[in-house]
C-alpha cells in the first residue's frame, strides 16, 4: 500500500513540475497579445484560420460580413493564420477575400498563448479582455448563435 501512494506522489509530483498548458475557456482573461493591444475597449473575435482548413472556408465570409455590419459598434475580427508558408495564406485570400486585420502566427507564439485545440478556433473577447465564448470548428449554427453573442456583447457597458 505505502509503495503504490508512493509512486502515486511521486507521478503526482513529476505532472506538477511540467509545464501543462490548458486551453483558454470561457471566463479567462485572454492572453496578452500585441495583435490585441490595439483593440482594447473593442468587442473582439480572435480567429485562428489556415488554408487548409476545410471549415475556415465557410466561417471567413461570414466573420468578414459580421465585420462589416458591427466594426463600427465597437467589434472587430482578428484573424491569426496558422500557415507555415504566408504563399499559402495568400493564395487562399485571393480565393476566400476578407476585409478584417489578420497576422501570420510565426513561431506559434499566439496559439500557444490560447492553447488551440481545433481548426478554425474562435475566442469572442468582451470590452474588458475577457474571454467570453469559445467556438471550435465552424457551422452555420455557430454564425447565427456567433452574431447574437457579439450583440449581446456590445450592447454591454465597458
Amino acid at each position: 500500500m505505502r509503495a503504490a501512494t508512493a509512486r502515486a506522489c511521486a507521478f503526482f509530483l513529476l505532472l506538477c513540475g511540467s509545464t501543462v498548458v490548458l486551453a483558454v475557456e470561457a471566463g479567462a482573461p485572454a492572453p496578452n497579445l500585441p495583435a490585441l493591444a490595439a483593440h482594447r475597449g473593442k468587442v473582439v473575435y480572435v480567429d485562428f484560420w489556415a488554408s487548409w482548413c476545410v471549415p475556415c472556408r465557410l466561417s471567413m465570409p461570414l466573420l468578414d460580413g459580421l465585420y462589416k455590419q458591427k466594426g463600427a459598434a465597437g467589434f472587430v475580427v482578428v484573424g491569426i493564420n496558422k500557415d507555415t508558408k504566408a504563399e499559402n495564406a495568400e493564395r487562399f485570400l485571393k480565393k476566400v477575400p476578407i476585409t478584417f486585420p489578420w497576422i501570420p502566427d510565426e513561431g506559434d507564439g499566439a496559439a500557444k498563448a490560447f492553447a488551440v485545440k481545433a481548426m478554425p478556433s474562435g475566442y469572442l473577447i468582451d470590452r474588458k479582455g475577457v474571454v467570453r465564448v469559445v467556438h471550435r470548428g465552424f457551422t452555420e449554427s455557430t454564425a447565427q448563435s456567433l452574431a447574437a453573442e457579439i450583440d449581446k456583447l456590445l450592447q454591454e457597458k465597458s
